[in-house]
């Protein structure tokens, strides 16, 4: 058992990129985020990463899923049939309202906070791409289109003074 755990929270998202720059590959899903936490113990035994939110505005597409993969860091001892290997997607949204013809703009969610994804180490960048169930890039390019994820990673140390 541990002694102690620290918890980190990261949010993210489509519209803010570090030092103000826009996200080359936003058009294809793709992002990539440093990671500045600001105290990080180098005794950790265990880390866990949840996703608390994930919130997808898809003003007028008509896109059926939605899937939050980590590229660079993947849910260990688990298996992925899309990607052959360890899973990568942490996060999956499908849309209840599927119509060609829909006028409305379309809002989705994902709350799972209980769902542990065990990762190895704490990130110093995340890579990330959302894209559909079948792997086809969704185009958060314009300002109409974003999405906004909420992570927490519990990292666990023995603590020697219990």
């Amino acid at each position: 058992m541990y002694g102690g755990v620290d918890t980190f929270r990261i949010m993210l998202d489509s519209e803010i990129h570090p030092h103000g720059l826009n996200q080359p590959n936003a058009n294809i899903g793709e992002y990539t985020f440093n990671i500045r936490l600001p105290f990080i113990r180098s005794d950790y035994k265990k880390y866990i990463l949840y996703v608390d939110n994930f919130s997808v505005s898809l003003k007028g597409l008509t896109t059926q899923s939605v899937h939050l993969r980590l590229l660079n860091l993947s849910n260990y001892n688990s298996y992925s049939s899309q990607t052959g290997g360890n899973n990568n997607v942490v996060a999956y949204i499908y849309n209840p309202n599927i119509t060609a013809g829909r006028t409305d703009n379309l809002v989705l969610n994902y709350q799972a906070p209980q769902a542990p994804y065990h990762i190895s180490s704490i990130p110093d960048n995340l890579a990330i791409k959302l894209a559909t169930m079948d792997n086809n890039h969704i185009n958060f390019s314009d300002a109409e289109n974003f999405w906004t994820a909420n992570l927490r990673i519990d990292a666990y140390y023995d603590d020697m003074s219990c």
